[in-house]
C-alpha cells in the first residue's frame, strides 16, 4: 500500500487505459458487470476516477471514493465526480446505500481484504453487484511468458499491474455474505512503440523502485521496439464479480 499510494496520480490509469484485449480495456471489461438498471454505484479506490466515466449514463448517480488526496485531485481535474475523500475500509455511507460497488484494484491492493470486503457488502443493497479487477498471470502463451521472463531480469519482480496477483475469492466473499457469480481471466497487452511508451509502462506497473533497473528495463523495450517493431506487453486481469 505505501508503495501504490507513491506512485504519480492517474499512473496505473495511463497503463489500463491503454491495454487492449478483444477490442476493450480492463476498466470496460469491469463496466460491463454494471446492469444498465443500477442508479447507484460506487467506484471504491476510484484513484483518479478512469471507473466514472465509463460507468456514467443518464439517470445514474457515480461516487467515487479514495483516500488519496492527489488521485482525487486529478479526477477533479479530468471532470469526475461526486468525489468523497476517505478510507475504503470505514465507508462514510449508511447501509444498502447502492445498487453496485465497484473497484478496480482495490480489492487487489488493500491492506486488510476482509474490512474492505465487509463495508462494500454493508453499502450495497440486497440483490446488489460488487465488481472487482484484479492483476492475474494468466492467461498466458509462450511468448507472453518469454517478454515477461526479460523485463522481470531486469526489474528483478514479474512485472504486472499493482495488486496480489493470484488469491482465492470465493471464501473472503462468502464470509462478508456475497456470493461469487464470476471468476474469470482474459488477455490484455500494452503496446510499446517508444521509449515514451517504455516509460509510461513502467510507471504504472508495480516494478522495482531502483531507478537503474527500470532505466534498463527501458533501454531493453526501446532497443526491442527499434529492431523488431512494436513490443506487447502482457497484462492478464481477472474480474470478479458477487451477488449480495
Amino acid at each position: 500500500m505505501r508503495w501504490f499510494g507513491s506512485r504519480q496520480p492517474g499512473a496505473v490509469e495511463a497503463v489500463l487505459g491503454r491495454a487492449y484485449g478483444g477490442g476493450s480495456t480492463p476498466y470496460e471489461w469491469l463496466s460491463r458487470a454494471v446492469s444498465k438498471s443500477a442508479v447507484t454505484v460506487l467506484d471504491l479506490a476510484c484513484g483518479a476516477g478512469a471507473m466514472i466515466d465509463r460507468l456514467q449514463r443518464d439517470g445514474r448517480t457515480v461516487i467515487g471514493l479514495d483516500r488519496s488526496a492527489e488521485e482525487l485531485a486529478l479526477a477533479r481535474e479530468r471532470g469526475r465526480g461526486p468525489l468523497v475523500q476517505a478510507h475504503a475500509s470505514y465507508l462514510p455511507f449508511a447501509d444498502g446505500s447502492f445498487d453496485a460497488v465497484v473497484t478496480s484494484l482495490g480489492f487487489a491492493v488493500v491492506a486488510d481484504r476482509p474490512r474492505f470486503l465487509a463495508e462494500a457488502a454493508r453499502v450495497l443493497r440486497p440483490g446488489g453487484v460488487f465488481a472487482a479487477l484484479t492483476p492475474s498471470v494468466r492467461p498466458a502463451n509462450v511468448e507472453d511468458l518469454r517478454v515477461v521472463s526479460r523485463l522481470a531480469g531486469y526489474l528483478r519482480v514479474t512485472p504486472h499491474v499493482p495488486g496480489i496477483t493470484e488469491f482465492k475469492a470465493n471464501q473472503a466473499l462468502s464470509a462478508v455474505g456475497l456470493t461469487k457469480a464470476e471468476d474469470k481471466r482474459a488477455r490484455y497487452y500494452f503496446e510499446v512503440s517508444s521509449r515514451e511508451d517504455a516509460e509510461l509502462l513502467l510507471g504504472g506497473l508495480r516494478s522495482s523502485p531502483d531507478r537503474g533497473r527500470a532505466s534498463s528495463a527501458v533501454d531493453f523495450m526501446t532497443a526491442r521496439v527499434e529492431s523488431l517493431g512494436p513490443l506487447r506487453v502482457p497484462l492478464p486481469m481477472r474480474r470478479i464479480i458477487a451477488i449480495k
